[in-house]
């Protein structure tokens, strides 16, 4: 019977680690795309939570605060509405502007809701994508801030 001995790695091991943090400082490095903003913004939406709203949204002309305020507002006006989405597809116009396609259920209560087809328009601004909030449709959703 071999024993093996203590303290020696194996030259796979080493090299599986090595490829997963080089493939995890690639990924931290490209940033995130349009759909991975889009849908934390509309998990946020669905939760009410003004702050990521407002680090999601482009508003021209208001501050962070400002849009943090009008995403309060909102909530409080929406606090009993419930929607359902899904992500059909992502297109990058050009560098700085990209759509989200979705599937949206306005009524996630009702058994009756149908999909609408609706679509989020992001522009990147400092290098982060965020959602233009003054180009989503308000058939898409009530009391949207202006």
């Amino acid at each position: 019977m071999r024993m093996k001995r203590s303290g020696r790695t194996s030259i796979v091991i080493v090299f599986v680690v090595a490829l997963i943090a080089a493939i995890v400082i690639l990924f931290l490095m490209a940033g995130e795309s349009p759909s991975g903003v889009a849908g934390r913004f509309l998990i946020a939406l669905a939760k009410g939570d003004s702050k990521t709203l407002a680090e999601l949204s482009y508003m021209d002309g208001l501050s962070q605060p400002e849009i943090e305020q009008k995403w309060k507002d909102t909530k409080e006006v929406t606090k009993y509405w419930a929607f359902n989405y899904s992500i059909r597809d992502t297109k990058e116009l050009d560098p700085t502007t990209a759509t989200v396609a979705l599937g949206w259920y306005k009524d996630a209560t009702n058994p009756n809701t149908y999909e609408e087809k609706f679509e989020l328009p992001l522009i990147k601004r400092d290098g982060k994508w965020k959602i233009d909030v003054r180009g989503i449709s308000r058939d898409m959703y009530p009391a949207l801030p202006r």
